[in-house]
């Protein structure tokens, strides 16, 4: 008998860990999908419209005076300084948030070491350092500037000389950077590189069509393109549908897909004549694009994309350019939208 109910246990303790489960199957509770916040992945300017939103309320409840105040943006109170009018800011360092109600003008190597909010244009000076800033005109960060977490303007934005951009960087307009700038996430309408000396033509092949040279490959008996070894381009080249390539893609003279191009090695741009590429652009390695390039639609790798020469998207049209390890913007790059690594991302010189 005893040996009849320790068995039981036993055998009840086993199952036991199981009931929870089971009962849920069985009974539902929680089937329900998990809500989640979708703000920041979707809104490149979630935090400054975020920290608008704070300030905008306080200043309708007519709780802000010139000078110092204090305001609750978390759990602790904040001193926010705020100024009614125009802003020359000329030596000092400031500790607390600043409200300007219209443009802000700072000179050299000043530090905002708390949030800023310009309801006009903003001008930082050359070496300064700004913890954090939204701007509803427009904004011109001078050589050297440096932005610890984000800036979010309306207008537009010029970044100069070896800026460092901090965690995010967006605006509703253009953006404008210079050599050596250095960045994370970028969304810009659209974002710019200093422009190269050399014409930019987009678009000699159109429609599938061939406008100038009649010894032009076409695969448009093909739906979907694989290459199962590394492939050169070196020859004019139309592909309609989907080029995927286990190897390498390298092309070095006019080309035109229309479709995406899916490449497990390196996909290597490098030719003087016009690419449009009429798709995404997704490689598990090195993604290097230099010439007269059009793309419409995402460009992806694991590893370090490489532009020079190339627009991406369109007004409105917005696409992204996403490279895990490193991003390097070379001369005569034209972005509508974002532009994001998890690693190094920075504006080449000379």
């Amino acid at each position: 008998m005893n040996f009849v109910i320790l068995i039981t246990v036993f055998m009840i303790l086993i199952f036991l860990p199981f009931i929870p489960g089971i009962l849920e199957l069985l009974f539902p509770i929680d089937d329900k999908p998990m809500s989640v916040r979708m703000d920041y992945s979707k809104d490149p300017s979630y935090f400054g419209s975020s920290f608008r939103r704070i300030m905008d309320s306080s200043i309708s409840k007519g709780e802000f005076k010139e000078g110092r105040n204090e305001i609750k943006l978390s759990s602790v109170p904040e001193s926010v300084v705020v100024i009614y009018g125009d802003f020359n800011h000329d030596g000092e360092n400031f500790e607390n948030i600043v409200l300007v109600s219209g443009d802000l003008i700072s000179k050299y190597n000043n530090s905002f070491n708390k949030e800023i909010y310009v309801k006009g244009n903003a001008v930082f000076g050359g070496g300064s350092v700004i913890r954090a800033a939204a701007v509803d005109k427009n904004a011109e960060l001078k050589e050297q500037t440096k932005i610890i977490r984000w800036l979010d303007v309306k207008g537009s934005i010029t970044a100069g000389e070896e800026s460092y951009l901090g965690v995010s960087v967006s605006c509703g307009e253009k953006l404008q950077l210079s050599k050596g700038c250095r960045f994370r996430r970028l969304f810009g309408n659209p974002i710019l590189t200093p422009v190269n000396a050399r014409s930019i033509n987009y678009g000699s092949l159109k429609n599938g069509k061939n406008i100038g040279e009649p010894s032009i490959i076409s695969y448009s008996d093909k739906i979907i393109k694989i290459i199962n070894r590394d492939i050169k381009y070196e020859e004019p080249v139309i592909i309609n549908g989907n080029l995927i390539i286990n190897g390498n893609l390298e092309i070095k003279n006019e080309f035109t897909i229309n479709g995406d191009i899916k490449a497990n090695g390196k996909v290597l741009i490098d030719t003087v004549e016009n690419v449009t590429i009429n798709g995404n652009v997704v490689s598990e390695s090195v993604i290097s694009m230099k010439g007269n390039i059009k793309a419409v639609g995402d460009i992806f790798s694991q590893d370090e994309i490489y532009l020079e020469g190339v627009n991406i998207g369109s007004f409105n049209n917005f696409k992204s350019v996403i490279a895990k390890k490193k991003l390097t913007l070379g001369k005569s790059v034209e972005i509508y939208g974002f532009v994001s690594t998890e690693g190094i991302g920075i504006v080449e010189g000379e």
